[in-house]
């Protein structure tokens, strides 16, 4: 632990990882019967195109709604790499990157020790964010398997709703996995305010939460698929 490192750094930190998680939390597991999320409402969307895609002859639109998703999930996957190549980089020139900083006026001057953990930190967020990307696509892909290999005609309903919900759950374990993955963008925005000052790292940290929450429970977006 960096010596140079104060209390309101450590409460800006446990703050980060406590609001992170707990924004996550609500976004799967919150439910109220008055209550709708948009991570509620996409889901129950994905599970009915599921299952209007078994009932449809032509499925190949759908097949191209699967694969546009994949490469767009392909692009943030290759970006968060190349944000790692990046940050690996500046991890040898620390010198360098803490002298850009002395002229931003209130900014916390730290040892390169300090700057290293910080710098950790982001590696550590963009790397989580690699693995969440790469594991969405492989179950999207498994999602565009199981189309292709689902039965033209179905012997009974009972067969086609539990391969509708098969084909539900392994899409929507993809959509979670690729809206943890973008949080870790988000919310490596509010960690590049802690290397300027852990209280503008606070406040980073608040605006993003508030935007993440406001967009989950009470977007027009979510609204408008509520009313659709």
């Amino acid at each position: 632990m960096p010596s140079d490192i104060t209390v309101q750094d450590i409460i800006a930190l446990c703050l980060f990882f406590i609001t992170w998680y707990s924004i996550s939390w609500l976004g799967k597991h919150y439910k109220h019967k008055e209550k709708i999320t948009l991570n509620s409402i996409s889901k129950a969307y994905r599970n009915q195109w599921m299952l209007y895609l078994l009932e449809r002859e032509n499925r190949m639109p759908d097949v191209a709604l699967l694969g546009n998703l994949m490469r767009n999930i392909s692009f943030f996957a290759s970006t968060s790499l190349l944000v790692l190549a990046s940050l690996i980089a500046v991890f040898g020139a620390v010198d360098e990157a803490i002298n850009m900083t002395l002229d931003i006026p209130y900014a916390q001057q730290v040892s390169p020790a300090f700057w290293k953990l910080k710098l950790l930190l982001l590696i550590s967020i963009f790397a989580y964010v690699f693995f969440k990307l790469v594991w969405s696509i492989r179950q999207f892909n498994s999602t565009t398997f199981m189309v292709g290999a689902a039965p033209d005609v179905f012997d009974s309903d009972s067969e086609l709703f539990a391969y509708a919900n098969s084909l539900g759950i392994v899409i929507n374990r993809a959509h979670r996995h690729f809206i943890e993955g973008m949080r870790g963008f988000e919310y490596a925005l509010a960690v590049l305010a802690w290397f300027i000052h852990p209280a503008l790292f606070i406040l980073a940290i608040v605006i993003v939460s508030s935007v993440i929450y406001r967009r989950e429970f009470a977007s027009r977006t979510m609204k408008a698929m509520v009313d659709g």
